[in-house]
């Protein structure tokens, strides 16, 4: 009877540590934000790019006319470093790291020119 009720347990857990896996695979959120001039300007055409710190995917946006960005589809709980790169302006901090446990996480990034 013992064996029996644990090999249930087993099974239950085992099943319960798989939903769970899938669960957390299955939620994913977005990461955007804006790419400012120094004046809060959007700027547009600059290169963001997101790598998940997890499994070392990397995606690249250019922003739009008024500097935003978007990356949707990310899952959440995974660390990503997000940059920002333009031919026109300099970014002292140019990365961020960003753990999202939300499904939105909003990031600005302003030129030092």
């Amino acid at each position: 009877m013992k064996l029996k009720n644990f090999v249930l347990a087993f099974i239950f857990l085992s099943f319960a540590a798989v939903i769970n896996a899938q669960a957390q695979f299955d939620v994913t959120g977005s990461i955007g934000g804006r790419v400012l001039t120094i004046g809060g300007r959007g700027i547009r055409r600059a290169n963001v790019s997101v790598m998940n710190l997890t499994t070392l995917e990397t995606q690249t946006r250019v922003t739009n006319d008024f500097g935003y960005f978007k990356f949707n589809n990310l899952p959440i709980l995974d660390l990503y470093l997000v940059t920002v790169g333009s031919k026109s302006y300099f970014f002292t901090n140019s990365n961020q790291l960003v753990q999202f446990t939300a499904t939105e996480h909003n990031t600005i990034f302003t030129s030092d020119n």
